[in-house]
């Protein structure tokens, strides 16, 4: 009897353990979701792994060059959402919005990607979320000249 208690109690641990693992995992808060970032750069490398797909981008500012990491969708989601491996180049230019880190680091959760070819794609994850009005409505503050949404919304 005593055996099987302790089991159980294992058992329970295990899962307690394996459930707040996912959940740390799957956590956001990270990221600044009520910030979104237009931003165009050139593609150092695409990883294309999981369990989440990273996007390295070369940004230039002011004469400084910053390298940001794009946390993407995993790439099972992204082939669903016909983005592939060769999706992004090394040195193709790429107009991305992300929401930031929080903490100020180079980088964040990427929303949508538009290509050289101007095709727009979703690479995101519930870290930068990206509905289809949210794309639609950056269409249109992308040709007002736009490079936030707090900028944009300010204006209207």
């Amino acid at each position: 009897m005593n055996k099987l208690r302790t089991l159980h109690a294992a058992a329970a641990s295990a899962l307690l353990l394996a459930a707040a693992g996912a959940d740390a995992h799957h956590s956001f808060t990270h990221f600044d979701r009520d910030t979104e970032i237009v931003k165009t750069g050139t593609v150092v490398r695409w990883a294309f792994n999981n369990p989440h797909a990273y996007l390295y981008v070369n940004v230039e500012e002011n004469g400084e060059v910053t390298l940001l990491s794009l946390e993407a969708s995993s790439p099972t989601t992204l082939i669903e959402r016909g983005i592939t491996g060769s999706t992004f180049e090394p040195g193709d230019t790429v107009t991305f919005m992300f929401c930031p880190l929080r903490d100020g680091r180079p980088g964040g959760a990427i929303g949508w990607a538009r290509l050289a070819d101007g095709t727009f794609v979703n690479p995101s994850e519930a870290g930068c979320w990206l509905r289809e009005e949210t794309l639609e409505r950056w269409k249109v503050w992308l040709e007002r000249g736009f490079t936030s949404n707090h900028e944009a919304l300010a204006a209207e």
